[in-house]
This record gives C-alpha cells, sequence and structure tokens, in this order.
C-alpha cells in the first residue's frame, strides 16, 4: 500500500511542477516583452521547477505515506505534529526558493518581495497538496476496510465449511456402523468385505475431508463403494441408477454431496421386496438430478432437515448457486446445480 502511495506521491509532484511552471517555460521560450518585465529565463524556469519539485513531494510524501507510518508510534498531539511539519515544509520550500534565485538568477525583486510573493504561491499550492492526501487517504482507506471486510467473510466461510463438513463425517459413519452391525448379527460371509469397502471410504473420507470441492467422478467413486456397503444389507430391495454422461464427470461439486442424498433417501424410505427402494441420478438442464419414489416409513420417523440445509448451504457459500428440491407427494427430487453454461454441452 505504502509503495503506491510512494508512486502517487511522486506522480502528482511531477503533475503540480509541470501545471504550476509550464506557463512560465512558454512565455519564456517566445521571448516577448514579458519575458523581461518578468524577469523569466530558462534557468530561473529551471530552478523553480526543482523547488516546487521539490516541495510537492515533500508535501505529498508526508501527508499519504509517512505520517500513517508515524501514526503506529503514537505520538501524543498528533495534529499540532502534523500542522508544525507542514508549515516547516512551507517556510523550507519559500526560503530555499528565495535564497537560490537571489543567488543564481537575480531579478528585480528585492527578498523580502519574492519572499512573501513565493509565499503566497506556495501556501495555495500546498492547501492543493492537502486537499489531493486528504482524497488518496481516504481512498486507501475505504479500499482496506473492503479488504479487511473480504478477508473476513473468506475466513468466515472457510470456518463454516469446516463446521459444515464436520456434520457430514460423523453421520455418515454412524449409519455406516449400524450397517456394519446389521451383517454381523446376520452372520454374513460378506462382513469382511464390507469392512474393506468401509476401510476405504473412512480413508476417502478422511482424504478428501479438508476438500471444498471434488470432481464428480471422484465422488461417483465414492458413491458406488457406499451403494456397494448398502447392497449388502437391503439386497435387491434397494437399487441405484446412474446415468451420467462422461462429459458431466469432468464438473466439480462440493464434496459428499451425492451420498448424502442417497443415504437421507435410505433413511426415510421404505426398502422391502414388495417396495423396492429406486435412487435415480441423472442430468438435465444443467442440473443434476437425484430422485427416489416416496416410500415413508412406517416407523414415523421424522426428517430433521439437517441434511439438506447443511447440502443446500455449501452450494451456496461455494458454487454461489442454490439447490432446489421438490416434493409433489409421489417423488421426492432434489436439483443440484452443476453446470454453469449448459449450452457448452449441446
Amino acid at each position: 500500500m505504502f509503495q503506491d502511495k510512494t508512486k502517487i506521491a511522486l506522480i502528482g509532484a511531477i503533475t503540480v511542477t509541470t501545471l504550476i511552471n509550464f506557463p512560465r517555460l512558454l512565455i519564456t521560450l517566445r521571448e516577448s516583452e514579458l519575458t523581461s518585465q518578468l524577469g523569466l529565463t530558462l534557468g530561473d524556469v529551471f530552478l523553480r521547477s526543482i523547488v516546487m519539485f521539490c516541495f510537492s513531494w515533500l508535501v505529498l510524501s508526508f501527508n499519504m505515506v509517512w505520517k500513517n507510518k508515524w501514526q503506529g508510534q503514537k505520538i501524543r498531539n498528533q495534529l499540532s505534529t502534523d500542522i508544525a511539519i507542514n508549515t516547516g515544509i512551507l517556510i523550507l520550500g519559500v526560503t530555499a526558493l528565495t535564497i537560490l534565485k537571489q543567488m543564481f538568477t537575480p531579478g528585480f525583486l528585492g527578498s523580502g518581495q519574492l519572499f512573501f510573493m513565493t509565499l503566497f504561491t506556495y501556501l495555495l499550492v500546498q492547501l492543493i497538496l492537502l486537499l489531493i492526501s486528504r482524497v488518496v487517504n481516504l481512498n486507501f482507506q475505504h479500499q482496506q476496510s473492503l479488504l479487511e471486510k473480504e478477508q473476513a467473510k473468506q475466513k468466515a466461510l472457510h470456518h463454516q465449511l469446516q463446521a459444515l463438513r464436520t456434520q457430514i463425517n460423523p453421520h455418515f459413519l454412524f449409519n455406516a456402523l449400524n450397517s456394519l452391525n446389521a451383517l454381523i448379527r446376520q452372520k454374513s460371509e460378506n462382513a469382511s468385505t464390507f469392512v474393506d469397502k468401509l476401510s476405504w471410504l473412512l480413508r476417502s473420507t478422511l482424504q478428501r475431508s479438508d476438500k471444498d470441492f471434488i470432481s464428480l467422478q471422484d465422488e461417483l467413486e465414492y458413491l458406488e463403494a457406499y451403494i456397494f456397503l448398502q447392497k449388502e444389507r437391503f439386497g435387491e430391495k434397494f437399487n441405484v441408477d446412474v446415468r451420467i454422461p462422461e462429459e458431466w464427470k469432468k464438473e466439480m461439486i462440493p464434496s459428499f454431496s451425492l451420498q448424502l442424498l442417497v443415504e437421507n433417501a435410505i433413511k426415510h424410505n421404505v426398502a422391502s421386496k414388495q417396495n423396492p427402494l429406486l435412487v435415480e441420478i441423472y442430468p438435465k438442464e444443467g442440473f443434476l438430478i437425484v430422485k427416489n419414489k416416496i416410500q415413508e416409513r412406517r416407523d414415523g420417523l421424522e426428517s430433521t432437515g439437517t441434511g439438506l440445509s447443511n447440502l443446500s448451504t455449501r452450494f451456496q457459500l461455494l458454487k454461489k448457486r442454490t439447490i432446489q428440491i421438490q416434493n409433489d407427494e409421489q417423488y421426492f427430487s432434489v436439483k443440484l446445480p452443476v453446470i454453469e453454461n449448459e449450452s457448452s454441452y449441446n
């Protein structure tokens, strides 16, 4: 930030010096009667330009850069100090020009007259420079405030996503252990394979626990392993029909999205021989649809909505888009916004 202000101070000093002395330079080059009357020479213009540049640079540098660095040192009577230093710079500039001009380019004006005429000019220039410094400082303060707010927002977003992920993992583990317990009670020969798959899932869960996004291809691999575990428990009572084209699989979605929805369908619907549970996953109009027929369980298990609320919040935070939930009393479906520009696949 201070480097940017240093550049602004340099450019501002050059601009002010040019605006003040350029008319003098034009008059001098024309060599008219006015030139001799005012005692203008190229040496005089050059000397005035050098002193004006140094004066302008000192005023801008102090009020935009140096003063801000010193504010952290808790200087007493900051306002009085600022006024004193700016006054000192003014007197220094006026005195330097008066002395140098008397030494190198003397004119018809005496030192006293030259001093007060220069003082009036430099005072006006200093007021303009102070105004410029104030505007620049306010602009930088505004930018700094916006940057700090954005950083705080990103930090809060990170903590919120971390909290959401910690809600996902225990929920999945709890249900997976219930499934394993059911297989052990049934003395299933596939219990060992189930443990291997569960270990892979848990290891994969830990590996992706700090990732906001995952490719749809990786999510489907994770879902495939999860479906295997559930199939060991439900058999043909439960099926998932995945119909996703290859070009979609490179898209990124929040991790655990599909697994959570399939798990939610199992949790709230009957899966029996008479009424097997089928979950369909397919693309439509830039959305990934996860749909199942509503077969409410008779045990009266009520949905808390935590899982879907969690998923909706993650999509809002990460993709800046919301999921769409539809329940027509016959089918329950969730539309996940995956494709930003559907036409790219048409």
